[in-house]
């Protein structure tokens, strides 16, 4: 009896002999669940000004311990004027930084008393400021190459004004069943039938991977029928994906169809249950 397979060595295996589908530049509002095929390079800073972290007064550090006129208000979207010694700016989380102000000090610990505001000392430098750049710096890598595009990376993109995105394109996959005993759902059973269970829940999980599967069919318990149709889904997908016929009984004829039309990898794996496995490539005529 040959040596069974581990999951790991199998995984492997199964890597090391796909290669990469083709890429598409798609729009990002299109992108979502998709890979991308280049790294990204930041174009901006982000943030991209100094600004404040917190709503409250910004100022020169050294001016705190005393009442300081509040010399102007800065929103976030407005352009403060630069701040002179001995005043304070009224800003609010994410507005700019004035020039000449090199900390803020929260709301809370701030008596305001009509156009002046007792600060509170000591103020470290940079206090409640988040500085240009903190987050990401222009010109490094925003996201690797291979990256998977979820809802936090669309916003990286988003954040550097970035409408579109090269990605790779969506693995074509070939979905077969076998077993004259399966039934799809919806359809009575006879004796000896099942309801087909496999079919919709990897539909979904290719699908979830990614993947635009979009042949599905069922093959024939009989070794020319099962030739056919992988024949017949390797001409047009990237994978075929299948399931049932790769044991050792004598309907099990995928495996054999498999091998007679290409070669195996892996049939055996040190997995309970889910030991048959065939993967292998298939020999087209393109």
């Amino acid at each position: 009896m040959s040596e069974l397979t581990s999951v790991e060595e199998a995984l492997a295996a199964l890597l090391a002999g796909t290669a990469p589908v083709g890429s598409e530049t798609v729009p990002c509002a299109e992108a979502e669940q998709r890979t991308l095929a280049n790294a990204v390079i930041a174009r901006l800073d982000v943030p991209p000004f100094d600004n404040s972290a917190m709503d409250g007064y910004a100022l020169y550090h050294t001016d705190a311990g005393g009442h300081l006129p509040v010399a102007q208000r800065v929103a976030a979207g407005i352009q403060p004027v630069p701040l002179s010694r001995g005043t304070c700016a009224r800003v609010f989380t994410g507005a700019p930084l004035p020039p000449g102000a090199d900390c803020v000090v929260m709301q809370e610990k701030v008596e305001r008393n009509g156009d002046t505001a007792l600060i509170p000392a000591p103020v470290a430098v940079n206090n409640n400021i988040r500085p240009r750049g903190s987050d990401v710096q222009a010109g490094s890598v925003l996201l690797q190459r291979g990256h998977w595009l979820d809802a936090a990376a669309l916003g990286h993109l988003a954040s550097q004004g970035i409408t579109e995105v090269e990605v790779r394109q969506r693995p074509r996959v070939a979905l077969l069943t076998s077993g004259d005993e399966i039934v799809e759902p919806g359809q009575p059973l006879l004796p000896g039938q099942i309801y087909n269970s496999n079919r919709p829940m990897l539909k979904a999980l290719l699908e979830s991977f990614g993947a635009e599967v979009y042949f599905i069919a069922a093959m024939p318990d009989d070794l020319d029928g099962t030739r056919a149709m992988l024949a017949l889904a390797a001409e047009q997908a990237d994978l075929v994906v299948t399931t049932g016929g790769v044991s050792v009984g004598e309907e099990d004829h995928v495996k054999n169809a498999i091998s007679a039309m290409g070669h195996l990898d892996i049939w055996r794996l040190a997995l309970k249950p889910g030991k048959p496995l065939t993967a292998g490539r298939l020999v087209t005529t393109e």
